[in-house]
């Protein structure tokens, strides 16, 4: 739980960025402040109601700031104790909203309103990603995909999630999905591979998880295909093998430790 005082400077950097929102959509017709001053007043649960009233309107159902301005007060609820009980899926509706933002952002118009926001969501995400694989079981490899599905569809240039989401669907078995995922990102990871200042381009939650995902993808074929695993890690050579200008990430000796002994 985050403290109170970083709360609130997340509340004021969220009111300051929220009025380019503001502006643009005034030129549209429809102002969203209501839903911003419940968020900043921290009414989650209001927020939420009156963004979802939005989302079904036909007047507005196509504007992606309530589903975004859902996606933010249900991420809020999942956060606090107080909410569990009237709203015991808050995470995955979260997760749910946030995804249908970005579907409806298609230009991601609303990219200062949203990034942050989303990226901070997917590093929640990973942790739990993360926690899932450890355990190792089927159960938990199917959660994990589900997640992963879920943190691509919330950032679709976020490659290293769309790797993710394909290996985690060969661990669950799903090969025919896994091979399709592969097809439509690999090019993607191979340019990574190709340039050292692919990380100029990434936010932090796109670095994290390219990095962690590559070194899954070795994990799981070092002991299968050892050439597959090597090529997987060479992609990110050049961006995690050393400390590179561009990371937004702590640096961490695995991905190293990892390369060395394949």
């Amino acid at each position: 739980m985050i403290s109170r005082t970083k709360h609130l400077v997340f509340l004021i950097l969220t009111f300051i960025t929220s009025f380019n929102a503001l502006k643009i959509t005034a030129q549209s017709g429809r102002i969203y402040d209501d839903l911003l001053v419940l968020l900043v007043n921290e009414d989650y649960k209001d927020c939420f109601n009156k963004s979802v009233k939005y989302t079904l309107k036909d007047k507005t159902k196509k504007d992606p700031l309530p589903y975004l301005f859902a996606a933010k007060a249900s991420f809020e609820m999942s956060r606090d104790h107080q909410y569990t009980e009237e709203f015991p899926k808050a995470y995955k509706t979260a997760m749910s909203y946030a995804a249908k933002y970005r579907k409806k952002d298609k230009e991601y118009t609303f990219k200062e309103d949203a990034e942050e926001f989303i990226n901070d969501f997917k590093m929640v995400i990973i942790e739990d990603i993360e926690n899932y694989i450890l355990e190792g079981t089927e159960k938990t490899y199917g959660k994990a995909v589900s997640l992963a599905k879920k943190t691509s569809d919330m950032d679709p240039n976020d490659y290293g999630a769309k790797l993710l989401y394909a290996l985690l669907c060969t661990l669950t078995k799903n090969n025919s999905k896994a091979k399709e995922v592969l097809k439509m990102c690999m090019p993607k990871i191979e340019e990574y591979g190709n340039n050292k200042f692919s990380l100029k381009y990434m936010n932090e939650s796109q670095q994290f998880i390219l990095r962690f995902t590559l070194m899954e993808f070795a994990n799981y074929y070092k002991d299968k295909d050892a050439t597959k695993a090597k090529t997987m890690m060479d992609y990110g050579k050049h961006l995690f093998y050393d400390e590179n200008y561009f990371s937004k990430i702590s640096f961490s000796m695995d991905y190293k430790l990892i390369y060395d002994h394949l």
